[in-house]
């Protein structure tokens, strides 16, 4: 009788482990979008994979970075150019982390002072890239 109710057991919980979890939380998504772009075209493309991202997937569902970098570092910042200050602001609220790159910075003379609230700068773009894809992030250039 024992080893009946030792075997049922095994068998329940060898059962139970077969079984996937339906209801598992879905993994978060860690995702680096690289942004080098900094004419109006590639700041509207910039705003349009970011949106769609958070669309698609939900911004519960991911921890997204931007790190813009080349021409795309005026496009931080306040200087008076078509840039999307609106939809950083609006990106920001739901959890998108802008970052900027420095050697960037310092080539177009941008100063700490002139970028939008939230705006970080980072070492440079390739390094900070780097960090996060030994981290296991995914990078997007779209």
């Amino acid at each position: 009788m024992r080893r009946l109710v030792l075997l049922s057991a095994v068998a329940l919980i060898a059962a139970a482990a077969a079984i996937p979890l339906a209801h598992a939380a879905p993994k978060k998504l860690h995702v680096l979008v690289q942004w080098p772009e900094g004419d109006s075209l590639g700041q509207w493309a910039m705003t349009k994979h970011v949106g769609g991202l958070l669309n698609d997937v939900g911004p519960d569902n991911i921890q997204l970075e931007v790190v813009a970098y080349g021409r795309a570092a005026t496009a931080v910042t306040t200087r008076p150019v078509v840039h999307i200050a609106e939809d950083i602001a609006k990106f920001q609220k739901e959890g998108v982390v802008f970052h900027v790159c420095r050697h960037a910075m310092e080539g177009l003379g941008v100063k700490d002072s002139e970028l939008l609230p939230g705006v970080t700068p980072v070492k440079g773009a390739m390094w900070y890239t780097t960090q996060k894809f030994g981290e296991g992030w995914q990078i997007l250039r779209p």
